[in-house]
């Protein structure tokens, strides 16, 4: 019996590659953090369509999508240090994958985070967001690039002509090398285990995805 193992996933190019990779050795639940309204819904449409495009090549059996938007108002509002936040959410992201990989059973958390590529996967950003996280962190794109990265998705057929993105919440500039104490500190004026037992407890499973718009509909936060 394979090990399982929680990808988280978005509708981007790299994330479900990462899944796709790590499905030819794990068994894959896909965990989705729904930002709507910080992002459209049309991307929420987008990311949809994704899942069902990785369901087909990897063959999972459930996805696990989770409401995201209170995090995000924490973060956005209660937060001065506005260059932090995507790092901030990034640390509650891997925070909420490792109780629902405590929940599955699973053995480990995948990421499509690429070295490099945005300001919060610089090696220091990388290092300061995953301190505290006991579950492994896998990480199959950590030394592709973007090109090499597009030339997978195209030929795993997961490519997609449009990707979701937008989200709003992001400053204008991010901390590109933070430090675990300074995320830390951050954390510290947040109700984190408050915030994420709200989140966990909301997490809705998904087989099928041929009606977006009904499920958005599922989430009390949009």
């Amino acid at each position: 019996m394979r090990e399982k193992v929680i990808c988280l996933v978005s509708g981007g190019i790299d994330s479900p590659v990462a899944c796709a990779l790590v499905a030819q050795k794990f068994d894959v639940i896909p965990l989705y953090f729904c930002t709507h309204p910080y992002t459209s819904k049309e991307a929420f449409t987008l990311t949809i369509n994704t899942l069902g495009k990785l369901k087909k090549v990897t063959g999972f059996k459930k996805a696990i999508i989770c409401p995201w938007s209170k995090i995000l108002d924490a973060i956005t509002h209660r937060l001065k240090h506005r260059e932090y936040t995507c790092l901030i959410c990034r640390r509650f992201m891997l925070l909420a994958a490792e109780l629902v990989c405590e929940r599955e059973e699973g053995s480990g958390i995948v990421t499509g985070e690429s070295l490099g590529q945005k300001a919060s996967q610089t090696l220091d950003n990388l290092a300061a967001i995953s301190r505290g996280i006991g579950t492994p962190i896998l990480r199959p794109l950590l030394g592709f690039d973007k090109l090499e990265i597009e030339r997978l998705s195209k030929k795993l057929g997961l490519w997609q002509a449009h990707h979701a993105g937008g989200c709003s919440a992001p400053p204008k500039r991010s901390r590109t090398r933070a430090k675990a104490s300074e995320i830390d500190e951050l954390l510290g004026q947040l109700d984190v285990a408050g915030l994420l037992e709200k989140c966990v407890n909301g997490l809705v499973e998904v087989r099928t995805f041929m009606n977006p718009e009904a499920l958005l509909k599922k989430f009390k936060s949009v």
